[in-house]
């Protein structure tokens, strides 16, 4: 038997639901709100909020943050537009650069949602119409080149790593459809193959466990995802064999301005699920929140991972329609009713048990969350010792490795050693590699530990 079965043994033996499939995605990217932050407040039903808590309130539980290399670099080949609007440099005090983001992603984990990491492996916005090499990469071969986005991908994720906010899935690449790095990754389908699996690479090197995901948009040029998807899967296959099924999650871009109405989306998430058995995001959108959010999650097979509406709190370019408007009494971000159709998905999506992310989700007692804990421990702890004793002898590294990592005397202080005070609600649940503990303290945050007592 192996391990991750022998975990869900245990965790059906201690009277959970536990599902393979982590609870849907309900996610935003909010990349911009250190910059926002300086001069705007943010409102729900009139009362200033901190954003990371409006958005966990109303039901979201993933926050997506892009990553610059260095976004204070002015880009050779950048140049004004007729607005007089340049992409670079994107920020001359580091917005989106590393450090600006670990900050950030402190502020995620904080609030008890999950964090995916768009690497744009450029100094500013990587598109389908721009994918502008580092400047100080501009001196390398592609050899160097492919080393350079490991090491790179490597040492970031190093650094989220050490600040104890390691992303739960990354982003290789930002609306690649056209390849990334240009020149290099550009026009030539094998070397562009070869730099995503040098970032792929660079993830598995700090973490395994985290999640892949591939971003293109909709359409491109008659060409849908599908086909998109299938000549890289092809391709990565000939840079490393089975390197396609490294990819977790294939992410969408939709803006109807683009990308077409509702029914060509319907057309190409239904496409995608019936020919790939891989997870299906739209992973940037800015309109039709709740009928976007409809035909992801009613994907076949469930398939749909999930969705992050883009920078909801001021983006209403594109004819895009933000979650907030902005009003002067008093000044600042006011909520709208698009942000209420949120916690009403919590409730049809049936999320608000697994994660407690809207008001109504925090309304379960300490008192049986205690009681529930102390169940845990004792149902954990007996079949901890039932799946030790009746492992085959012929797998002793299975059998081994469960013993040292969810043992009775591991799990047991987890559950009621050491309590978290003014706990709301616990819960466990299986991320798709581990069983995870979470339990939601009565200010609304969340704190997460594995079976062997480390908070995540």
């Amino acid at each position: 038997m192996n391990k991750i079965l022998i975990i869900l043994v245990l965790c059906l033996a201690a009277g959970f639901a536990c599902a393979q499939n982590e609870p849907y995605a309900l996610g935003a990217d909010i990349s911009k709100i250190q910059q926002d932050e300086k001069s705007t407040k943010y409102y729900r039903n009139g009362q200033a909020k901190d954003l990371f808590i409006i958005l966990k309130e109303s039901g979201f539980n993933y926050i997506r943050l892009r990553l610059f290399v260095d976004p204070t670099a002015k880009v050779t080949e950048d140049k004004p537009n007729s607005d007089g609007w340049s992409a670079s440099p994107y920020s001359t005090a580091g917005y989106c650069g590393l450090d600006s983001t670990i900050k950030v992603a402190k502020r995620i984990k904080e609030a008890g949602m999950k964090f995916l990491l768009d690497f744009h492996y450029s100094d500013t916005w990587a598109d389908p119409g721009k994918q502008y090499k580092p400047m100080s990469w501009r001196n390398i071969n592609f050899t160097q080149l492919t080393e350079k986005v490991r090491a790179y991908t490597k040492e970031s994720l190093q650094a989220f790593k050490n600040a104890g906010v390691l992303p739960d899935m990354v982003q290789v690449g930002n609306e690649v459809v056209g390849g990334m790095i240009h020149p290099d990754g550009q026009g030539n389908t094998q070397n562009f193959a070869t730099l995503v699996n040098a970032g792929i690479m660079g993830v598995r090197d700090v973490d395994a466990n985290i999640k892949i995901m591939m971003h293109t948009i909709t359409r491109h040029n008659n060409t849908d995802p599908d086909s998109w998807l299938a000549t890289l899967k092809s391709n990565l296959n000939k840079v490393e064999a089975n390197a396609a099924n490294k990819i977790d999650v294939i992410g969408l871009s939709y803006y109807p301005m683009w990308h077409g109405d509702l029914n060509n989306l319907s057309r190409v998430l239904t496409a995608l699920a019936n020919k790939n058995n891989i997870k299906i995001a739209v992973v940037e959108y800015a309109d039709f929140h709740r009928e976007v959010n409809d035909l992801v999650h009613n994907l076949p097979d469930n398939k749909g991972f999930g969705t992050f509406v883009w920078e909801p709190q001021w983006f209403d370019g594109d004819t895009s329609k933000p979650l907030f408007d902005w009003k002067n009494n008093p000044a600042g971000r006011h909520s709208n009713a698009r942000l209420e159709l949120y916690p009403q998905m919590v409730i049809d999506y049936g999320l608000s048990n697994v994660q407690s992310s809207s008001s109504s989700s925090l309304a379960s007692s300490s008192s049986r969350a205690s009681s529930s804990s102390a169940r845990s421990s004792s149902s954990l702890a007996s079949s901890s010792s039932r799946v030790s004793s009746s492992s085959s002898a012929d797998e002793p590294s299975s059998s081994s490795n469960i013993e040292s990592s969810s043992s009775s005397e591991d799990i047991t202080p987890v559950l009621s050693a050491n309590p978290v005070k003014n706990v709301e609600s616990l819960s466990i649940y299986f991320d798709g590699s581990r069983v995870l503990i979470k339990k939601t303290l009565s200010n609304g945050k969340a704190r997460i530990f594995d079976l062997k007592g480390k908070e995540r």
